[in-house]
Order: C-alpha cells, then sequence, then structure tokens
C-alpha cells in the first residue's frame, strides 16, 4: 500500500512539477505546493496556507454531489480524532459554491473544516474526486490519493504519521 501512495506522489508531482496554470495558461513555478493553493473560509475569507507551516496538511477536495466523498468523510473525522491538533490539519475543500457548502456542513454533523477551494481541480491534477493531497510542514507535497479510502483505519493512520 505505501508502495502505492508513493509512486502516487511521484507521478502527481512529475505532471504538476508544483506549478500552476495563470489566466494566460502559461505555467507558474512555485517554491511549494500550497503555494498554488487558494482557498477561503466558509465567509469567503482568503486562508493563508503558508500560514499553517509547521503543521502537515491534509487537503481533501470533494463535492457535495459525490458519493465516494461523502462516503469517506466518517473516517476523515476518524482521522482527525486520531492525529495530533498542533501537527496536522485537515481541510475539506469543494470548489462549489459557499452556500451549497455551509448547507451541506449545516445538514451534516461532521467537526471537519469545510473550505471553498478557489484554485481549479484542473490546475492541480484533479479530474476525479475525491482527492487528497498530504502536504509536509514545508508545503512540500508528500502523497496523493486519488479516489476513497478509509482514513480511519490504524495502518494508514500510522503510514500518515511515518511520512
Amino acid at each position: 500500500m505505501r508502495l502505492k501512495l508513493i509512486i502516487g506522489a511521484l507521478t502527481i508531482a512529475s505532471l504538476l512539477g508544483c506549478s500552476n496554470t495563470n489566466n494566460a495558461g502559461e505555467r507558474t513555478a512555485y517554491k511549494s505546493f500550497t503555494e498554488g493553493i487558494e482557498l477561503t473560509d466558509l465567509v469567503g475569507n482568503p486562508i493563508d496556507l503558508s500560514g499553517l507551516k509547521g503543521k502537515r496538511i491534509i487537503l481533501n477536495v470533494w463535492a457535495t454531489w459525490c458519493k465516494p466523498c461523502i462516503q469517506e468523510m466518517p473516517s476523515l473525522e476518524e482521522l482527525q480524532k486520531s492525529l495530533p491538533e498542533d501537527k496536522y490539519i485537515i481541510l475539506l475543500a469543494s470548489s462549489e459554491g459557499l452556500d451549497k457548502i455551509k448547507k451541506f456542513k449545516e445538514r451534516n454533523s461532521y467537526t471537519l473544516e469545510f473550505v471553498q477551494l478557489i484554485t481549479t481541480q484542473e490546475s492541480l491534477g484533479i479530474y476525479s474526486l475525491p482527492t487528497t493531497f498530504i502536504i509536509d510542514e514545508k508545503g512540500k507535497l508528500l502523497i496523493t490519493e486519488n479516489g476513497m479510502r478509509d482514513w480511519g483505519d490504524h495502518e494508514v493512520i500510522k503510514e500518515i504519521e511515518q511520512l
């Protein structure tokens, strides 16, 4: 399983090259993976991921209409409870409208942190949902996981802690 994660991360990293596409369609190089990601909180305020340096970021990209995304949320909540708060943050990012994300959150009892993804999914190399990125304390992409996963599994938690 670990080999699959490493190969997936290397593949995505080579495809992305920690770059993004600007409005003119030109590639822009970034010093870290997080510099290419724009998020807002559910009020619309920008989230500065560089302010989270020192923490590992688990960024799960999902959608309200995505059944596998919703099915994996309980395991993301288990993961959140298992990891130390001072070392990890889990963000669930949807590119849907703020109202739609807020309504989803209100209808469900998750304690996860929901945010809006402003950056296009395509510029992050996302072509299927859910997609989860694990980013180290310096903004370096460690792992990309495409598809649903049981994040609450003890072996998965151990692997994440050992990255």
